[in-house]
């Protein structure tokens, strides 16, 4: 029997080594689909998960695949928010308006922080202890209840002539109302009002001057007296006016002339300077027409004005009652 010569064994390696050789090539080997690697996308973002810095919630690949998150809703992220669960400010970095007694002041502008008051008072509130309408700060007597043309203080009347001191040209004198509370034998050309002395007689100058008449001394005098028994009347602004027969510049001058002129007879006879102040105005403020001679004359005159001052207000900062 005739043998049949064996193939020599050839390793599947060496036939696939073949392929580079020249041999008959050999069918690649299948690798299975679960040992291929798939890029994963887990929140669906389009951002990777090996490059996502949030693989659980969807974000913009701007910010790495993180979400915008706004907790308190203010329209500040949280990563920008310096307050981020209280809604606040886009210009305090998302924090709310500190006010405390949330009155609508800042705190940072409110003078009185603890206390509610309006934006016109630095958010200070009004206090009237006595009631009588004149606010503390602005009260001369706060614990007792007053008028406001006496700053906030009781009338009175220290001579107990039925004139209230106020009013009175001699408020430790008795005398008649008739004669502004002075005795009879004193003649009073001056009404004490509560924004001006009130002349009954004119002030008279020498003609297209600043020269006071000799027949105008005792008017003054009276005012001087007044003034004196009313200490409280801290200041005065004499004006002086005059009619429009000359030109805008030179009625000024000659108005401002006369005020000081007023205003050194004054001092002359015993004021104290510093309660005073000159004023001229011209033609700036006529009484009545210049179309006549009565009008021009009336708006030839010195006025006595009684300066208000302004109330002092509380620093910020400062004691509260």
């Amino acid at each position: 029997m005739t043998s049949v010569p064996r193939r020599p064994f050839v390793p599947l390696a060496s036939l696939c080594l073949g392929l580079v050789l020249g041999a008959p090539a050999c069918a690649p080997t299948r690798v299975p689909a679960a040992a291929v690697s798939v890029a994963r996308d887990t929140d669906g973002d389009g951002v990777e998960d090996a490059q996502d810095r949030c693989p659980q919630y969807a974000g913009p690949a701007s910010r790495g695949g993180c979400p915008v998150r706004d907790v308190d809703e203010d329209g500040v992220e949280d990563a920008q928010d310096a307050c981020p669960r209280e809604a606040g400010l886009p210009e305090l970095r998302g924090c709310p308006v500190a006010d405390a007694d949330r009155d609508g002041v800042q705190d940072a502008q409110d003078r009185c922080p603890e206390e509610a008051g309006p934006r016109e008072r630095d958010g200070c509130p009004v206090r009237d202890t006595d009631e009588d309408g004149v606010p503390d700060e602005e009260d001369a007597c706060p614990t007792e209840e007053g008028i406001a043309e006496l700053r906030g203080c009781p009338a009175r009347d220290s001579d107990g002539d039925t004139v209230a001191d106020h009013q009175d040209n001699c408020p430790r004198v008795a005398g008649p109302a008739s004669n502004q509370g002075c005795p009879a034998r004193e003649p009073q050309a001056v009404v004490l009002r509560k924004e001006r002395l009130q002349l009954l007689e004119r002030v008279y100058f020498e003609g297209g001057t600043a020269t006071v008449q000799h027949r105008s001394f005792p008017l003054l005098d009276n005012v001087v007296a007044v003034l004196k028994a009313h200490p409280e009347l801290r200041k005065v602004r004499v004006e002086g006016h005059t009619d429009d027969l000359i030109e805008p510049e030179a009625s000024r001058a000659l108005s401002q002339a006369r005020a000081e002129a007023v205003m050194s007879r004054l001092v002359a006879q015993g004021l104290a300077p510093e309660r005073l102040e000159a004023q001229g105005l011209g033609q700036a403020q006529p009484l009545e027409s210049n179309f006549t001679a009565p009008g021009r004359a009336a708006n030839r005159r010195i006025e006595f004005i009684l300066v208000t001052e302004e109330p002092l207000r509380p620093a910020k900062g400062g004691t509260r009652r």
